[in-house]
């Protein structure tokens, strides 16, 4: 919410961006630790693609106020497809082919502009990935985090590369959520689940109206 109030009412006011870079990596690590306690993973990846397709008309009329392209699906879409990754991956297929069939769904999510694109699948595959490994998730995320950092300030923000892990520097700042992920113990359940599917459309319905107030 903090995020988005800075990217619709206040884009002057940049730390409110910053503090909201933190939203991602959590998302990304709720999903990985729903995917290892799921019973489902099927109904899990059918309530996420549910969900995308009911944000997407809100999604679309807030953002259409920040010049967003015509086309652009919202991050519950790249939850989707890092988790259909995750659900490859507990299919026990080889690596080799694993490793394929992820770095095809990352360039699907590039291809359908969704929110994070192939960079937010990574991260959620990475999540799961080193679950249990604390340091290798502190090492995964950061290097991954890093890429886009590296890339625009190494002025090599036009190599290939960049094409396909398409967001900003700022990001690297997600790197925060590290923190409260870390200090999360395993014996607590993750509480109001529920909640999120119902707020997370609603929200951009109220920036909606309000910004047809403003308007």
């Amino acid at each position: 919410v903090t995020d988005h109030i800075g990217l619709f009412f206040f884009p002057h006011i940049e730390i409110l961006r910053l503090i909201g870079r933190i939203a991602f990596p959590l998302f990304a690590w709720l999903i990985a630790n729903g995917a290892h306690h799921t019973h489902n993973i099927n109904s899990y990846l059918k309530r996420l693609l549910l969900l995308a397709v009911v944000s997407q008309l809100p999604f679309t009329l807030a953002n259409q106020f920040v010049g967003a392209p015509a086309f652009y699906l919202n991050v519950v879409f790249t939850l989707f497809f890092g988790l259909l990754g995750i659900a490859l991956i507990k299919r026990q297929l080889h690596p080799l082919i694993a490793t394929i069939a992820i770095l095809a769904i990352g360039l699907l999510a590039n291809l359908l502009n969704t929110d994070y694109g192939a960079f937010g699948v990574f991260s959620i595959v990475l999540f799961y990935l080193f679950y249990e490994n604390k340091f290798g998730t502190a090492v995964s995320q950061l290097l991954l985090f890093s890429v886009p950092f590296l890339l625009f300030v190494t002025n090599l923000n036009t190599t290939i590369l960049s094409q396909f892990i398409r967001i900003a520097p700022s990001e690297i700042y997600g790197l925060l959520a590290l923190i409260p992920i870390f200090l999360y113990r395993q014996d607590q359940k993750p509480r109001g689940g529920g909640f999120f599917y119902y707020f997370y459309p609603l929200q951009y319905a109220c920036i909606y109206a309000f910004l047809l107030l403003l308007s």
